[in-house]
């Protein structure tokens, strides 16, 4: 019933030079309705920017429920699968999950991911990015909004006061409000839908 129910919109407006900072709240993760059994590349397409030169050669490091993965054939499944992605990361660690690694064989099997019978159903992918990944595609996705758990949106905020200053303005369903406000807003609220622009447009 609580996915029924319609979600309150927030508007920032910040200053055009600040948009990427403000593009590291997807690590927090948003949701996005798709189809049950949705391939990982045909999601990632819906995505400006996201082509598949873009996800050959930029996008590193992809986790699936917490599984480094190559095949961008397998399906989204479950009623929230976690999608993450990541530009290469150092160390072994980088080495280790990413794409078509001489070391992949280092990390845990796949073939589960596979298992899942395909159904005709909506499901709700939380979706990270992290990295140059947030950098590159971020302010797009938060232009067109995008929704995201209240509460992780009040965290990202309360632990990052120095970008209060690059906030023009806040609108909260079209009422113009100020931050103090908004945090207690958020905090009787389950999910909003997020947008960030600049004075661009």
């Amino acid at each position: 019933m609580e996915d029924q129910l319609p979600l309150s919109n927030i508007r920032f407006t910040v200053t055009p030079e600040s948009v990427s900072l403000f593009t590291t709240v997807l690590q927090s993760g948003i949701e996005v309705k798709t189809s049950h059994g949705k391939t990982l590349g045909k999601f990632l397409s819906n995505y400006q920017g996201f082509t598949a030169e873009y996800l050959a050669d930029t996008v590193q490091t992809i986790f699936l429920n917490g599984t480094a993965v190559d095949d961008l054939t397998l399906p989204l499944t479950g009623s929230n699968p976690v999608l993450a992605l990541s530009a290469a990361m150092p160390g072994l660690a980088g080495a280790i999950f990413r794409k078509n690694s001489f070391h992949s064989a280092l990390r845990t099997e796949t073939n589960a991911l596979r298992s899942e019978s395909i159904q005709e159903k909506t499901i709700t992918v939380t979706l990270k990015l992290f990295n140059s990944i947030a950098r590159d595609r971020g302010g797009a996705l938060l232009k067109s909004g995008q929704v995201i758990k209240a509460d992780l949106l009040a965290n990202f905020l309360n632990k990052r006061s120095n970008l209060w200053p690059q906030v023009l303005n806040i609108h909260f369903d079209q009422r113009e409000i100020d931050p103090k406000e908004l945090l207690s807003l958020l905090s009787d609220s389950s999910r909003v839908n997020l947008y960030i622009v600049d004075t661009n447009g």
